[in-house]
Formats: C-alpha cells, structure tokens, sequence
C-alpha cells in the first residue's frame, strides 16, 4: 500500500464517517499538489524521506482529524476548569482532614501498629483522590460534551461565596491556629468563621461513618482488643442487624441535610425543617437500641460476657463505681454497659436540643 493511504487512511479512521470521503479525497489532493511541487522544484521523484516529510509537515493523523472534528476539542474547557480545579483542590484537603482523622483513630487503638496505620491511611488516601480526580473530570467531561451549563454559573449568590474558602489551605491553616493556638507559634489573625463550617465538618463525619458502617471504611481495634494479654473479641448484638437499614437511612438523610448547609449556608430555616424529622427518627432508633438491652457480647478464649444496659444502670451510684471495676470480663461488659446506657440517653436528649433549636 502506498505511503500515502496509509496516511490518509489513519485521518479517515477518526473522522466523522458522512464527512470522511470528502474530507480524505480534499487532502489527498493537497498533498499530492505538496509533493508534485516538491519535485519539480528537485527535477526528480521524492524518496520514501522525502515523502514522509511532506506528510509530517501536514501533521500527524489524530491532529488532521481533530482539525474537522466538531465540538469541544478538551476534556474540560476554559470555563468549567476554574470549577473543577475547586472541586479537586476542595475534595483532596476535605479527604486529607478524613484519612487524617483515621489514622488518629489507628494510632490511639492501635499503637502498636503505627507503621501499618500510616500505609494504610496513605494508600486509601492516594486512591481515594484519585477516584475524586476521576469522578470530577468525568463529570466536567459529560458537561463539556453535551454542552451542560450548571445554573450555578449564572445565578451564584454573595453570601454563598464563603465555601470557596474550602479549597484554600491558608483558610483551614488559619482556622485551626484560631482554634489550637500552639505554644512558641505566632497566632495568626482570626478570621471570621464560614456559616456552612459546622455543616461541613459534620457531613465528612456522616460519610466516614457510612463508609464504616457499608463495610467500606475499616478502623482497626473495632474487632477486638487485648485485655490481659489476651485476645478479646468484640461481637455485634442481633439488634444492630434488625437496625442495619434504618441507621443507613438515618445517616444518609443526616448526610444529605448537612450537604444542604455546605451549599446553602444561609438556608437556616429550610435545614431546620429538614433536621426536625431526621431527629425525631434519631431518637426513636436511640429508644430502640436502648430497649434492646443486648447490644454486645465480649469473647475470649470460652468465655463470654454480654453487654447491655436498662433503666437500673442510669443511676449516678453506678457511675461512681466505674473507677473500682476489675479487668475480668464480667465486670468490663458491665463497665462497658453502664457507660453506654449514659452515651445512650445523652444522644436521646442531644437530639430533643436539636428539635427545640430547630423549632425555634
């Protein structure tokens, strides 16, 4: 086969198939008149080099076809990428502030497996940013190719403008010097908090707890810890399955709630509306749990200890007694037990607060 359809042949292969005939049939002319000139002007025929730089002085194939192409000829164009550059740069430090808090959990319930906690939280990490990078270009991609314009674009508001913030590092550096000021380091000025800070910081505890929750997220000492020298494991109660739906639902909503008040800090009132239920629900699962009285059973070697709790451990008496608790495995599941009895009538009364501030 000639030299030249194989070049020709190449552009034919990414042009749109209608307009290819007479796209190809338009080059092969130019490029005939390109190399009849050449040797003319030479007094003999070209040779094979010869005749490749004439194509390659045309360019290469997929840059010719792109040259007929219609539509958008990038991934992300000019307009949306200032977008997607924030949603990249916003989603890395918010994961990085995730995986950051992960590892702390590691550490603290293992720390003896501080090397592997910090593999683990930078290999999820690495592929957790990649998957964002991925999912973001995906999405401006379809947006760029169907020509999508988000509303966003034209009706963005002023006091909206805080969340930008999200994908500054000075701003987190910032706020946290506000917060944690450390011995020996100037403080710096503070700044004046963002309205969906709040909502933020409680929509990336939602997802790591869905994430936990689906079996996505592994935290390591959940499963069991050392008591004694020996390896005690931990066994989830029958009520955790009954309940394993309705607590999905119940984050999920906490979740699309809290996504609410990142994107519309000002919406006070419509988060309200929207929190009412959610923490009516809440406490109706806390009731349900509680009622449970088994929630669960610590193993080690043949023995077996139940953790639970009703009415008669809500008592101050049996808060004053924890400190005199022995480390056998009774009298930890009876710790254990006394201790969530409280955690658990606490997050009842949190959530009654929560209605009444919403109401108000």
């Amino acid at each position: 086969m000639d030299m030249l359809d194989i070049y020709l042949e190449a552009i034919a292969a990414h042009l749109p198939r209608d307009a290819a005939p007479d796209i190809v049939a338009e080059l092969r002319d130019t490029l005939l008149s390109q190399i009849e000139e050449r040797e003319d002007s030479l007094g003999r025929a070209l040779t094979d080099d010869e005749r490749q730089e004439v194509l390659r002085a045309m360019g290469h194939p997929l840059a010719v076809a792109a040259r007929y192409r219609t539509g958008p000829q990038h991934l992300i164009g000019p307009e949306l990428f200032p977008y997607w550059l924030f949603a990249v740069k916003a989603g890395l430090l918010i994961l990085g502030a995730a995986y950051a808090l992960i590892l702390l959990i590691g550490l603290v319930s293992s720390p003896f497996d501080a090397g592997r906690a910090v593999v683990q939280s930078v290999h999820g990490l690495f592929g957790a940013g990649l998957t964002l990078i991925g999912v973001a270009t995906l999405a401006g991609a379809i947006c760029e190719h169907f020509g999508l314009r988000p509303g966003y674009l034209d009706t963005w508001r002023v006091e909206d403008l805080q969340i930008l913030k999200l994908a500054d590092p000075a701003s987190w550096a910032a706020q946290l010097s506000a917060d944690l000021p450390i011995r020996g380091l100037p403080r710096l000025k503070p700044q004046r908090v963002w309205p969906g800070s709040e909502a933020m910081v409680s929509l990336v505890a939602g997802i790591l707890f869905v994430a936990w929750w689906i079996g996505v997220l592994h935290i390591p000492g959940m499963a069991g810890f050392d008591l004694k020298g020996s390896k005690t494991a931990v066994e989830a109660a029958p009520v955790w399955a009954a309940l394993y739906l309705p607590i999905l639902a119940y984050a999920l909503a906490e979740i699309a709630v809290d996504a609410v008040g990142v994107a519309r800090p000002a919406a006070i009132r419509l988060r309200a509306v929207l929190q009412i239920p959610i923490a009516v629900a809440g406490i109706a699962l806390t009731v349900a749990i509680f009622q449970a009285g088994h929630w669960f059973t610590l193993v080690r070697g043949g023995e077996r200890a139940a953790v639970g709790g009703d009415g008669s451990l809500l008592d101050l008496a049996a808060l004053h007694q924890l400190h005199g608790i022995d480390r056998d495995l009774p009298s930890l599941a009876l710790g254990l037990g006394v201790i969530l009895s409280w955690v658990l009538v606490i997050t009842a009364i949190g959530l009654g607060v929560k209605i009444a501030k919403s109401l108000w």
